[in-house]
């Protein structure tokens, strides 16, 4: 099975300093890969990193077999990524609909089916389709965002902090979305500082400290291990 997306000793940063220092990792076909990690690991700026957000100054990426290392966000989406920051990721003064229509502006039209395709996976986007995304509660507007990334039908969808600031409630629905969408086929990476109940639902994980990896390997085998519990999960 060839790998959906591969980093591979990735150096790099913002301006002239370096965040990332050899950072290696893979995302398989249908998989859920989680980075974990103490703040200040590097973490969203690996992922950052996958979407031409960040500066590259050595190694590679490459999305299906294909290097695309220094591209620009515009042609990375085109290719088949998609990217959702954890904060401005909605347009609150759209309605639900709007923003998924925006979600689609590099298509040259959007059919009916990619939206019943949204609402289908978000059931209470449907409900909502109409209401201004800034009058949503904060679980709701990570669905419309999400949903919006996922109306060109990417192969990999790149989640940043996806439930900060999120109830129990919340995360635990974001989490099951999540599932449901690498049902549909697609890929997810996601940064997420909740590193215990990611590891729970992930596929694999991979553990970052100060730019570098640490530790890597499914998400029950990263949860069960005591060093990892002690220095990265809060014991």
């Amino acid at each position: 099975m060839n790998p959906v997306l591969v980093m591979h000793q990735v150096r790099g940063g913002y301006g002239d300093a370096d965040i990332l220092h050899g950072v290696s990792l893979t995302v398989n076909p249908k998989e859920i890969v989680v980075i974990v990690g103490p703040n200040g690991a590097g973490k969203s700026t690996a992922m950052k990193a996958v979407f031409g957000l960040v500066k590259i100054r050595d190694g590679a990426i490459l999305f299906e077999g294909e290097e695309i290392t220094g591209w620009k966000p515009d042609a990375i989406v085109r290719r088949g990524i998609s990217y959702v920051p954890q904060v401005k990721n909605v347009f609150a003064e759209m309605t639900v609909h709007e923003n998924l229509e925006m979600g689609a502006f590099l298509a040259k039209s959007v059919k009916a089916e990619a939206f019943e395709r949204i609402y289908t996976l978000f059931p209470d986007l449907k409900a909502k389709r109409n209401a201004l995304a800034g009058s949503l509660s904060g679980g709701q507007r990570q669905m419309v965002a999400m949903g919006r990334a996922l109306m060109l039908n990417p192969r990999l969808l790149l989640l940043d902090e996806p439930t900060a600031g999120l109830s129990p409630k919340y995360m635990e629905q974001i989490f099951r979305i999540c599932r449901d969408v690498r049902d549909t086929g697609v890929a997810i990476l996601l940064v997420e500082q909740h590193a215990k109940q990611a590891l729970a639902f992930c596929d694999r994980g991979y553990v970052l400290a100060t730019g570098s990896n640490r530790h890597e390997g499914t998400g029950q085998e990263l949860l069960n291990d005591p060093e990892i519990a002690q220095m990265f999960l809060g014991g």
